[in-house]
């Protein structure tokens, strides 16, 4: 298909946000273009790579091609080592991120989709005459577009939405800083993962274990941003690493950086949506990002659509997605904000009475909703949360 100057949307990255933002919109009749500057859609991966049953299944059914294992429960492991099982009605699953992203992509080409990779957006000018146009280089060429819609989707470090005017800076305390490594030769269980809550090897943070298969794993560490000016992050890792898993074989190390602030302020600007880790919308507890992406694409795409349909995608007409986003991810993000907050302040000899007293239940009732109930007991400052968790 010939590359047209003037596109319904330009795409900008190819992550599970934007992928999802051209599969929808050329689900739907639109043209579009898909930037993303690197080569290779899902590549490199900077991610834990898990997902919920529910959130992926709004999109996809799920395909062995791109998961690595099935979760059926998971691990809470605190300070001194104590694991509580967490009996959960719901599964889960580690993708194949390099395999999920590249599916998606590759079923927005098949919708008409224009998908060019190795192509990075350089700028963007102001909403005149009813477009924006994007400038666009790709090895020795550069050139622009139009675009009528702009999504921008380029991630955490996000320029597109700052050339819109709007403002993605994170506060250092929200801005978790994260360092992995793909973990083989290991006995794991395939089907369970774990996460540490430690200020030794994770403050204002955890770790986790992320079972790839029966004897490999992501391994990695989140540490808030304010925690890490006396030891890295990596050099958390590498000390984790030697306590639970010494002698472990390498087989890659990945690091990156996710906002866990619960969502940008404002998400719209005249011909523009944010989506995805660029608009903030990354669980504020565990990182956790993809569904949220894949929804705000969805959003994106239909808000888009609609506003498209009757001639206008000014801010106006655009603050749809803003409702839309809010109704789905934003509510839910600040409140889980909170929870957060109270959880990553219970000093190590708390966390450890708290999964001591969880322990002596029995295994049906170590639920996620009865863990949160015994540290709210056993930590009265969360109390302190409940108001604004109810209201």
């Amino acid at each position: 298909m010939k590359i047209s100057d003037t596109f319904d949307i330009v795409v900008i990255g190819g992550g599970p946000a934007g992928s999802m933002a051209a599969l929808k919109a050329a689900g739907m009749g639109m043209s579009v273009l898909l930037a993303e500057r690197d080569n290779v859609i899902g590549s490199p991966v900077r991610c834990a790579e898990g997902v919920e049953h529910n959130g992926l299944t709004e999109f996809f059914e799920p395909d062995p091609k791109w998961i690595s294992s099935v979760i059926s429960g998971y691990s809470l492991i605190a300070p001194d080592g104590t694991a509580v099982d967490v009996h959960v009605d719901d599964k889960g699953y580690i993708l194949e991120r390099t395999v999920f992203d590249r599916m998606i992509a590759e079923r927005a080409a098949a919708e008409g989709a224009n998908i060019m990779t190795g192509t990075e957006a350089t700028g963007m000018s102001g909403f005149e005459d009813g477009v924006r146009t994007v400038d666009l280089v790709s090895g020795t060429r550069s050139w622009s577009v139009k675009a009528r819609t702009v999504v921008a989707a380029d991630g955490v470090e996000t320029s597109a939405a700052r050339w819109a005017g709007l403002k993605t800076c994170t506060a250092l305390h929200d801005m978790d800083t994260c360092a992995q490594v793909l973990a083989a030769g290991i006995d794991v269980d395939p089907h369970k993962f774990r996460m540490y809550f430690s200020s030794e090897f994770a403050p204002g943070g955890y770790a986790w274990v992320f079972p790839k298969g029966p004897d490999t794993a992501n391994i990695g560490i989140g540490i808030s941003g304010d925690n890490a000016d006396e030891k890295s992050p990596v050099r958390h890792l590498d000390e984790f690493l030697a306590h639970y898993f010494p002698g472990v074989s390498i087989a890659g190390r990945t690091y990156g950086g996710i906002s866990c602030s619960g969502g940008i302020d404002k998400l719209v600007a005249d011909g523009l949506m944010v989506a995805g880790d660029a608009a903030h919308f990354a669980h504020p507890l565990t990182g956790a990002g993809i569904v949220n992406a894949m929804i705000s694409g969805k959003l994106a795409a239909e808000t888009a659509y609609d506003a498209l349909k009757k001639g206008n995608a000014e801010e106006s007409a655009l603050k749809a997605y803003s409702k839309r986003c809010d109704a789905r991810i934003g509510k839910i993000n600040r409140m889980i904000y909170r929870i957060k907050e109270g959880i990553f302040s219970i000093p190590d000899a708390k966390m450890n009475d708290i999964a001591h007293g969880i322990k002596k239940l029995s295994p049906e009732k170590q639920t996620p909703s009865r863990i949160l109930r015994t540290s709210f007991v056993k930590q009265p400052a969360l109390l302190r949360l409940l108001p604004k968790l109810l209201f």
